[in-house]
């Protein structure tokens, strides 16, 4: 979706009159321009991996959005600059981004001053199974990568703080977030995710979280039952324990529900591990269900409870059209 609407703003950019030929900027260094309302000002900027820093200056409503080479926006941000001046700070891998800068309504007319800047980032080796012991600082970042086979990857903090955490794939994708699901104000995230390296994020909710932490990652496999469009699947839900499925469909809708008593969740993911669809009380009852457009492909489907009480039989129906 991000990419579409990135390919949509780029093309009424291109139609827009004051819309000018695309600009680069080199990080450290700045580039002043006129806003012309909500017409877009383009930039690229090629980075190392790190943390890419862009804000402007200016008198007036600025927004920005930055996007990767596949124009799928990564960082989108208004008001986080000084008075209402957009501010985006994002992970990126090595490459180069464009920047939109743009007015936040047609009186936006001015001039600005756009800035930009990377920072390298540190990021530590944990090993799924072993205990990673640290010191929270706020709302300063701490950053662990881990690599795990495909399955099932399991992090949460151990602390008496209020933990955030933010899990990312080697795109610097955002794939996982979460703040409160563990013990107490502990963050917890459990999702399933193909082999690979992905990128841990752990801060602390307010400037007040400062004190020691335990960071814990596990990796457990996951049994995937392979399905085939057209024919109904019956099993027996224990709460939220989740059951996986695959499924290879062809270009066009995708419509996965449940038949049941039970209140049931559905997440439908690409083979990036990407959650493409979800829903929880959209069919009969509180059954799950989901009627999707997706590519040619194979589909995982992931179906559990709404809650430990939701036990009972259920059948599954996957359909394409």
């Amino acid at each position: 979706m991000k990419k579409l609407i990135g390919i949509i703003f780029f093309g009424l950019m291109i139609s827009m009159v004051y819309a000018q030929t695309i600009r680069t900027i080199a990080p450290g260094s700045s580039q002043t321009g006129t806003l012309q309302g909500t017409a877009v000002n383009l930039y690229t900027i090629t980075v190392p991996a790190g943390r890419l820093i862009v804000y402007t200056e200016s008198n007036m409503d600025t927004l920005i959005r930055v996007y990767n080479s596949d124009w799928d926006e990564i960082a989108f941000d208004d008001d986080s600059g000084n008075e209402l001046n957009a501010r985006v700070s994002v992970h990126v891998g090595a490459g180069t981004y464009t920047i939109g800068v743009a007015g936040w309504s047609s009186g936006a007319i001015g001039p600005y001053t756009l800035f930009a800047a990377t920072e390298p980032i540190i990021i530590t080796p944990v090993t799924a199974g072993r205990p990673h012991n640290s010191i929270l600082q706020g709302t300063a970042e701490h950053l662990y990568s881990v690599t795990v086979p495909a399955g099932r990857l399991t992090v949460y903090t151990e602390s008496n703080l209020d933990t955030l955490m933010t899990i990312y794939n080697a795109d610097w994708e955002e794939i996982a977030y979460d703040d409160d699901s563990g013990d107490g104000y502990n963050a917890r995230v459990s999702i399933r995710v193909p082999a690979g390296t992905y990128t841990i994020e752990v801060r602390g909710w307010g400037s007040g979280d400062v004190g020691p932490y335990t960071l814990h990652a596990s990796s457990e496999p996951v049994v995937v039952t392979a399905l085939t469009p057209g024919r109904p699947h019956n099993t027996i839900l224990q709460g939220t324990m989740d059951h996986v499925y695959s499924v290879t469909v062809p270009t066009g809708r995708l419509i996965v529900y449940t038949e049941s008593s039970l209140d049931t969740l559905i997440n439908v993911y690409n083979a990036q591990g990407i959650i493409v669809a979800m829903d929880d009380d959209s069919g009969d009852g509180l059954n799950a269900y989901i009627d999707t457009r997706v590519p040619a492909g194979t589909y995982t489907i992931e179906v559990r409870g709404w809650s430990s009480g939701d036990v009972g039989p259920y059948t599954l129906f996957i359909n394409t059209q």
